[in-house]
């Protein structure tokens, strides 16, 4: 069973399903996940294999060793097994949007999408099954976590929060007395837990997700991602109009100046401690260890938007985009 201890973190007067909240989500879903609540499709079938998928838009990023597996629109499947330098459609049992995967070794791994959309392969993403979670087409599944074989979680819109204690055969939904869309699920170091979502939604489990506490971090915008420091208890948190904070000890949250005004969709620290964020207009946030300075690194590719990272076992950094998949060096960061 799942605790959570807060304090609702919704604006006086309740959920904001205003004209203001729609624009707002409308501009980031466009790059990043096509629609929160997508017109139902009940009509699925498998993917199609496209010369051009590694061209297209691509959501969601993860990896183990030397294999890495991207995902994105249509239902495309990417894998590398040589550290981003090429890439294979895999066939997939879906054609809708796929969100975010996560390999939690090297043979299973877990892929969560729109209209409710759970997919699995357990023979290193050569093949993938539909697993029923949720049966529910105005669902879109954001992000999901395994803190180790048996105890996972899947997030989503409007409080979607669901979890398993057997590895995904069972999922139990873990229902919200408030609905923010949850954008992102991660693990600290420490192994802390940390769930990001809308309305200045910070929570923390400082036991696998037994329980959760809601933080104040006294900002009621939309948050879209979290980057636990290595070497610190710190965390950043970043969102919309470029806005980042920075967990320090205890419930102190410290405001970061920002180089840009656009959204802040996922970030990563790399191996030498720098904190890397995908930045809406194009760009990378690039920052010190300590999270605190941040400046603006153009793409390579400067017309694709960034919207997730993994970095591979030889320090190159992947980075999905509307545009496909890039793979730049530390060098090239510099």
């Amino acid at each position: 069973m799942y605790f959570l201890i807060k304090e609702s973190k919704l604006p006086k007067g309740g959920p904001r399903f205003s004209s203001a909240r729609c624009s707002i989500l409308s501009v980031f879903v466009f790059f990043l996940f096509g629609s929160i609540a997508p017109v139902a499709q009940l009509i699925d079938g498998p993917s199609v294999t496209a010369r051009l998928a590694k061209e297209s838009l691509l959501l969601g990023i993860h990896g183990r060793a030397g294999i890495a597996i991207a995902v994105g629109e249509r239902g495309h499947i990417l894998l590398t097994n040589n550290q981003g330098k090429n890439w294979i459609q895999k066939q997939s049992p879906t054609r809708r949007t796929l969100n975010s995967v996560y390999l939690l070794d090297q043979k299973t791994i877990w892929i969560v999408g729109h209209q409710s959309t759970v997919l699995r392969s357990q023979d290193s993403g050569e093949s993938w099954t539909k697993i029923k979670v949720l049966d529910d087409p105005e669902t879109s599944f954001l992000d999901l976590l395994f803190v180790d074989s048996s105890r996972g979680f899947i997030v989503g819109s409007y409080g979607k929060f669901f979890s398993t204690i057997d590895g995904g055969n069972t999922w139990i939904e873990n229902k919200q007395e408030d609905d923010p869309h949850f954008y992102q699920i991660t693990s600290a170091a420490n192994g802390f837990l940390w769930l990001i979502g809308e309305f200045g939604t910070v929570w923390k489990s400082n036991n696998q997700g037994k329980s959760w506490k809601s933080l104040d971090i006294e900002y009621e915008g939309t948050l879209f991602g979290a980057v636990p420091l290595i070497k610190s208890d710190s965390i950043i948190v970043h969102g919309l109009q470029g806005n980042i904070f920075r967990f320090k000890n205890g419930s102190i949250w410290e405001k970061i100046d920002s180089p840009t005004n656009a959204i802040l969709h996922r970030g990563l620290q790399l191996k030498d401690g720098r904190v890397v964020i995908a930045s809406g207009a194009g760009e990378l946030l690039l920052g010190n260890g300590e999270g605190r300075l941040f400046q603006v690194e153009p793409l390579l590719e400067k017309a694709a938007v960034p919207t997730d990272f993994w970095q591979s076992e030889d320090g190159s950094l992947l980075i999905t985009t509307d545009r496909g998949v890039f793979r730049i060096t530390l060098d090239e960061l510099n």
